[in-house]
């Protein structure tokens, strides 16, 4: 059996799509669903609206569920919220260019998604192989949205930039570049 090499963009995916639904994100709640190539049109088919004719790489999601023993889980069940959250993985192209208008269309259409599925909180992840411009990375940097955490990881220089809320800088441990597996154990877990 011969081994295919993967792209950087398929690994990635794969490393995001293994962290959230079998490691790390574990503990913050239960993703048990993931949908690659999600078209954001289909799910507006009826409004108007100018959503991007794209498609987000990979959407995982999940609930938050009561863990534990059964007092543990009735006191949980009463005391905190059940609720879904998700994460929306969005390769970008051509990095160079992607100015800070192209992202906010990806904001809007990934908001609107949050509001038709009920979600609660969400990440947008954003990657690619390179720097973005300066004035893209500051707004990112600027972005306070408490219940969108966005993110974006550049694979080339190993490096990861996310919003100022919880959500995002939770989301940098998860899924910053430098713990993607190297030499031949690379991502075998998921073939």
């Amino acid at each position: 059996m011969s081994a295919t090499k993967l792209t950087k963009k398929e690994e990635y995916l794969r490393y995001v799509e293994h962290e959230l639904m079998i490691k790390g994100g574990r503990w913050i709640a239960t993703f048990n669903i993931a949908i690659r190539d999600y078209s954001i049109t289909q799910m507006f088919k009826k409004e108007k609206k100018n959503h991007s004719k794209n498609s987000i790489d990979s959407l995982i999601y999940g609930g938050v569920r009561h863990r534990g023993f059964v007092l543990s889980r009735a006191f949980s069940f009463m005391a905190s919220p059940t609720y879904r959250v998700g994460c929306a993985t969005i390769h970008l192209k051509n990095v160079k260019n992607a100015k800070w208008s192209v992202l906010v269309g990806w904001i809007r259409d990934v908001t609107s998604l949050m509001g038709a599925m009920d979600f609660e909180w969400m990440w947008l992840l954003f990657f690619g192989e390179g720097e973005l411009p300066t004035k893209t990375i500051h707004n990112i940097n600027r972005h306070t949205s408490r219940e969108l955490g966005l993110l974006y990881a550049d694979l080339k220089n190993i490096e990861i930039f996310n919003s100022d809320s919880f959500i995002a800088r939770h989301g940098v441990k998860l899924f910053h570049p430098k713990n993607l597996p190297k030499g031949k154990s690379r991502l075998k877990f998921w073939s």
